[in-house]
């Protein structure tokens, strides 16, 4: 049987056209904008519901694929290698099922131990720090970021043991934002990236798509603050870039299916 929307969502040409994924791949991503732009828009879309105690979405990604997702009230987070899933409190990585899960995964699981733990700060700051032996990795350091240059200048974002660091800077965020609105035609997408934090425990691979373990975090009070000083907009013609187009709907029922 054929699906025009699993052909869509493999299409690799220049036009990258988007279609809402089939559903036994819906949580699966091939390419790094399009899992960002995503997970920024389900935010956006439930925004309203969002309570103020929250401050940030939880991820919980194995390569290309979302294993799990969550929002962050609890004033500290514990990500580790447990069994526990999400208590509210602790996040463990070996909690929750993945039917695609490889050997190399498996095995990085097994060494994740202690994790990390991570808060918010009261100036909207997100604070990292690695409690486990095994290595945790900082990523997105390229590019223009909201990532503090402390864990930038470390080979391969790696944190050094028990020693907290921003993993978000909301100063070097604002400041960007303001560069940004000094632009004719700001980018609001680029500066909505930045919002998103991605941490990856034990392998530190060069493709985030390819980390077997990794997590990624949506700062809700970043993207707060960005609403106000730039609203987001259903038909975005400040990019020039094609891809930016708005998603062409398509039908949840496949009409040419039998």
């Amino acid at each position: 049987m054929v699906s025009r929307r699993k052909i869509l969502s493999r299409s690799r040409d220049d036009l990258n056209m988007e279609a809402p994924p089939q559903e036994e791949e819906e949580d699966i991503w091939y390419q790094k904008d399009k899992l960002y732009k995503d997970h920024i828009q389900e935010v956006l879309n439930k925004w309203q519901s969002i309570d103020d105690e929250i401050w940030a979405k939880i991820i919980v990604l194995e390569r290309n694929r979302r294993v799990a997702k969550a929002y962050a009230r609890a004033p500290v987070l514990t990500v580790n290698g447990s069994d526990d899933g999400f208590d509210g409190f602790r996040i463990g990585l070996a909690g929750f099922d993945n039917p695609m899960r490889d050997s190399k995964t498996e095995e990085v699981k097994r060494h994740i131990g202690q994790g990390c733990k991570i808060k918010m700060d009261d100036s909207g700051n997100i604070l990292i720090k690695r409690i486990a032996k095994s290595n945790v990795y900082v990523k997105n350091t390229e590019g223009e970021n909201a990532v503090a240059n402390e864990i930038i200048k470390t080979p391969g974002g790696a944190l050094e043991l028990d020693k907290p660091v921003k993993l978000f800077d909301m100063k070097k965020f604002q400041q960007n934002v303001a560069r940004e609105l000094k632009r004719a035609y700001p980018d609001r997408r680029k500066l909505e990236v930045q919002c998103i934090s991605s941490v990856a425990f034990v392998k530190n691979e060069s493709d985030i798509l390819e980390q077997p373990c990794w997590v990624m975090l949506i700062n809700v009070v970043a993207m707060d603050m960005l609403k106000s000083k730039i609203p987001p907009v259903k038909n975005d013609r400040s990019a020039v870039d094609i891809r930016n187009r708005p998603r062409i709907p398509v039908p949840d029922e496949d009409p040419y299916s039998v």
